[in-house]
């Protein structure tokens, strides 16, 4: 059997689905591990799995590490263009350089056969090219969307990735943070919208079955009003989410709806009844008792529901919410209204027509259709599987 290195940026929905991915491999006998920028609780990783931190070699940079963490929050204040800049100059590009030096470390410990980079975890790549590891990417974002980071940004970005390379010996030209064998996108290419994409991308549809312990009044839940609805904008963006579940509670305080707010109940002092606020939920459960589910355009949130056929209100803030939000619409399957035009109104016209117009669900459910046909878990196992055939692993077979 294989042994397997998810190099994973800071960013929980970037890690979420390598969970799910992870824990179907052990399942098949591999072995799996992780690494990042931040200690993690090993609580969230599946049985068998580990999670490597190189803390002495990055003890030094933690406060430049918090740092660049805050800088996410600025998001909903900037242009496309500086978005842009934040997620790859500001942010990937010295998240690499930072975390260099301890991935060499975890891969001298663990000895991966396959080292399996984020899209944002451009050291993954780069540690792999170097030492000749066979290596492949991951894509939780829309892949297109990833596609700008590579190639479809200005070329003065394109060039600071290019001189990434350089400053740790790869003289190349080619882009080579992502992997040219093999890319799994999370979703399904009728959804993602893509008739033409890259010959190594493969969609693999949402993947599942990561660890969820987190507890949840479930009694409750089911003795609240019905319909239900579930909103959360993820796990940055901390500026803005006293404003944003403020709107929420303006808007449905009133309603005969149960709202799920995934948020800390001390963002506000207005606690409805028919509010149940949790900074953290099970949200994978979640999503099997809810009727709808309204988000800032996280790709795994918005595909999660979509794989439980569930319309989505999507409130675009940043980054790529708003091309995941365009997919939602042209898809059918929801409704998009920008942030920064939310009002309270709005808020309640949109989710009465998810709720009331079938013809929402109906599409959501053609998107779970792709999604089942894209494979899951199985699929992306399988994918796996044939790279490491591929790359003449001669003694793959006997592998412990």
């Amino acid at each position: 059997m294989a042994k397997f290195l998810f190099v994973v940026p800071p960013f929980f929905g970037h890690l979420s689905p390598t969970l799910s991915v992870g824990n179907s491999l052990l399942e098949k006998g591999h072995q799996a591990a992780w690494t990042g920028l931040i200690p993690l609780d090993a609580g969230i990783f599946p049985a068998g799995g580990r999670y490597l931190f190189p803390e002495d070699e990055l003890k030094e940079h933690s406060e430049e590490i918090e740092r660049i963490l805050k800088l996410q929050d600025e998001g909903p204040n900037l242009s496309v263009f500086e978005a842009a800049k934040l997620a790859l100059e500001d942010t990937a590009i010295p998240f690499a350089k930072i975390m260099l030096k301890g991935l060499d470390a975890v891969i001298d410990a663990f000895q991966p056969d396959v080292i399996i980079n984020d899209c944002l975890a451009f050291a993954g790549g780069l540690a792999a090219y170097r030492r000749g590891i066979p290596y492949v990417t991951t894509i939780p974002v829309p892949p297109d969307a990833a596609g700008k980071i590579e190639s479809k940004v200005t070329e003065g970005h394109l060039s600071r990735i290019l001189d990434l390379q350089r400053s740790v010996g790869i003289e190349t030209d080619e882009c080579i943070v992502f992997s040219r064998q093999l890319s799994l996108a999370f979703t399904s290419k009728e959804f993602a919208g893509i008739d033409e994409f890259a010959g190594n991308i493969r969609f693999t549809g949402p993947v599942t079955g990561r660890p969820d312990n987190t507890p949840f009044d479930w009694e409750r839940l089911s003795q609240a009003a019905s319909p239900k609805i579930y909103a959360t904008i993820g796990t940055l963006l901390t500026n803005i989410r006293k404003d944003y579940f403020g709107l929420l509670i303006e808007a449905f305080k009133d309603q005969p709806l149960t709202v799920i707010a995934a948020t800390a109940p001390e963002i506000t002092d207005d606690r409805p009844e028919n509010f149940i606020l949790r900074e953290f939920v099970p949200q994978t459960e979640l999503m099997k008792r809810v009727d709808a589910v309204i988000c800032h355009g996280g790709f795994n949130t918005v595909n999660e529901a979509l794989a439980n056929g569930l319309p989505v209100l999507v409130t675009p803030i940043c980054y790529d919410h708003f091309h995941t939000a365009n997919l939602v619409e042209k898809a059918g399957c929801g409704i998009s209204i920008k942030y920064k035009r939310m009002k309270p109104e709005k808020l309640r016209l949109a989710t009465n027509e998810l709720l009331t117009n079938p013809a929402f669900r109906k599409a959501a459910k053609k998107v779970r259709k792709t999604f089942v046909e894209a494979g899951g878990n199985k699929k992306a196992v399988e994918y796996l599987e044939t790279f490491i055939h591929t790359h003449n692993f001669c003694n793959y077979d006997d592998k412990t």
